[in-house]
């Protein structure tokens, strides 16, 4: 039998299209497209991850934030690694991420006294912990107990998320034996900022110097010394030049603050967000348990490569401390001038402490 080709392919199109609508009206719906979202973030930090806390951020927070959201599938973050100057160079993190040119970043707190005093505690705290975690931890404690702390970081557009740190101790690098605080007397020892405030009371010359020219600074005889932390020595190889590390144990700090900016923060599902933040707290506590792990390795390295480690004692340590002006004081009072509760945050942060039995060797908040 002849069959006309013009009704033959009318035929098959709507039987075709008769099939399309019977399985679009007994499929479930949703089921057309179960693709997770796409949201594009941008992360940023001006330190390569050859910074260990941007190396964590790579290898932990990025991938943990992946593995979390694909447990529902309903969202994927398509991200862009932003580090090492790309965007924003030393000091521009904050800016970058007000300013809307990135999305998520690594803000490093000291360059900010002016915007967020509060993370300068640490500082203004020497001599009562080397507990890098427990420090990033209460930190991020006294945050949430004080939103007033919070809004510090709103009035630049961002959401505080945590801080962290990579700083397990300050310590002192010579390249001279030190044996009683008296030899600290005349000699020119290089800092940054904040740290220098460590050297009152010693006689020594601050020098104001970044990590960077340290090497260079210490084989010309520039400086005697420096204000650092082993693991910095051993990736600065700073034990050829200062081969004596004094001890002293000045104190753990945490620099780094994970903070979102506001407008991403306000686009984003609450699933994502609450991932972002629960992440967050972790990654803090997986960057202290690597800066203390490395610090165990970097001991061990630094004498090997010919250093040598000496240890003062509670007493040195002690008058050390005590020989100090009372920079906590000073930052409560600066922190109640800007109409913050600087004398209670520093009652807390030091009650922690002792509620931890760190070794304190100065009550700072008891004077």
């Amino acid at each position: 039998m002849h069959v006309n080709p013009i009704l033959s392919n009318f035929l098959v199109n709507r039987f075709l299209l008769s099939l399309l609508i019977t399985v679009a009206l007994v499929a479930p719906a949703g089921a057309q497209d179960d693709s997770p979202e796409i949201i594009p973030l941008i992360a940023v930090d001006s330190y390569a991850t050859t910074a260990l806390w941007t190396l964590v951020f790579v290898e932990y927070f990025i991938p943990e934030v992946d593995r979390r959201l694909a447990e529902t599938g309903h969202y994927q973050i398509r991200w862009n690694k932003a580090f090492g100057g790309a965007i924003a160079k030393t000091r521009g993190v904050l800016d970058s991420l007000e300013h809307d040119l990135a999305d998520i970043g690594i803000v490093t707190t000291p360059y900010h006294p002016d915007k967020v005093p509060f993370h300068n505690l640490p500082y203004a705290t020497p001599l009562v912990t080397s507990d890098i975690g427990l420090v990033a931890r209460t930190m991020s404690e006294l945050v949430k107990k004080y939103p007033v702390l919070s809004e510090q970081w709103a009035n630049h557009k961002l959401v505080f998320l945590t801080t962290a740190g990579s700083i397990d101790t300050y310590q002192v690098l010579t390249n001279y034996p030190v044996k009683t605080l008296g030899d600290f007397k005349g000699r020119k020892i290089a800092g940054v900022g904040l740290n220098l405030r460590f050297l009152t009371g010693l006689d020594a010359a601050p020098v104001n110097s970044g990590i960077s020219d340290w090497y260079n600074n210490l084989a010309t005889g520039l400086v005697d010394g420096v204000i650092g932390w082993i693991e910095g020595s051993i990736a600065y190889r700073l034990y050829e030049v200062a081969p004596y590390m004094v001890d002293v144990r000045l104190g753990a700090v945490a620099t780094k603050a994970i903070t979102v900016n506001q407008k991403t923060w306000d686009r984003l599902p609450e699933e994502v967000r609450q991932i972002l933040i629960e992440t967050a707290e972790d990654y803090r506590d997986e960057l202290a348990r690597e800066t203390d792990r490395r610090a165990i390795i970097s001991r061990s390295r630094y004498v090997e490569e010919g250093g040598e480690i000496l240890v003062l004692t509670d007493e040195q340590r002690r008058a050390w401390a005590m020989g100090l002006p009372n920079i906590a004081e000073d930052w409560a009072a600066d922190m109640e001038e800007r109409g913050l509760p600087g004398k209670a945050i520093l009652k807390d942060y030091m009650d922690i402490m002792r509620a931890n039995n760190q070794p304190i060797m100065r009550h700072w908040d008891r004077e």
